[in-house]
């Protein structure tokens, strides 16, 4: 999945522990990865199809062949061979493609990532105001940066005063993430897929892994993304 390189810089209020900046660019890279894996088993759906459907005008011309070639009423008899056909064209082909969560339950998605695609740590700044700047793939670092902007946007217009308007904010990001992956999910859908499989992928691979980011932006480690003259967002 060759793709456009790009940075993404997070100002940093402070620093913290070992351990605390460990987790910080963990969970990064953990969002990185999830979301280009994401990525990556969208973009593969179309070949993916292609495959079948030659699979399946194969299993067709099998079958053809083998009804003009054997005498019906023979063919009902020999069990062994009237099995093998069945499991060949009727167990294999009952769909063009797998259920979605075959192509995720249980992914390396670290092992997914291309070794001149993984997400790297370009800059780092420990000076008041810091910050981090990492490079990777343009998707992935878009989708984060978009995330980790409306999130430091409505924290400080709103401050966060109730947990119900807390609440609302999250839910606000959320439909806001949908409507930046749309195109992908207009492909799951138009491969066949139903709503609540694209519902679990999208969960399990781009809106779990931001959410882990939220604490260390609650804490001050990381704010907004700067803008590309270098300011805050």
């Amino acid at each position: 999945m060759a793709s456009e390189t790009t940075t993404l810089r997070i100002k940093a209020e402070q620093l913290g522990s070992i351990s605390e900046i460990k987790e910080l660019l963990t969970d990064f890279e953990n969002a990185y990865n999830s979301i280009y894996a994401f990525e990556f088993i969208v973009q593969s759906l179309p070949a993916d199809i292609e495959r079948s459907l030659s699979n399946l005008a194969e299993r067709e011309r099998f079958l053809s062949k083998l009804f003009r070639d054997y005498p019906r009423k023979e063919f009902a008899y020999d069990y062994e061979r009237l099995y093998h056909m069945m499991e060949y064209f009727y167990f294999d082909g009952r769909r063009l493609l797998p259920p979605l969560k075959a192509y995720y339950e249980g992914l390396d998605i670290n092992a997914v990532v291309l070794p001149a695609e993984r997400l790297t740590l370009n800059k780092i700044n420990i000076q008041s105001p810091g910050f981090w700047e990492f490079m990777g793939t343009l998707n992935p670092l878009t989708q984060i940066r978009e995330y980790l902007k409306d999130r430091h946007e409505r924290k400080k217009d709103n401050d966060y005063r109730s947990a119900q308007e807390k609440r609302k904010g999250e839910l606000d990001i959320i439909e806001k993430e949908d409507n930046i992956i749309n195109n992908r999910i207009e492909m799951l859908k138009k491969a066949g897929y139903s709503e609540l499989e694209i519902r679990q992928m999208v969960n399990a691979l781009v809106l779990k892994p931001l959410t882990l980011l939220d604490r260390h932006q609650d804490n001050g480690r990381i704010e907004g993304p700067e803008d590309n003259n270098g300011q805050s967002a």
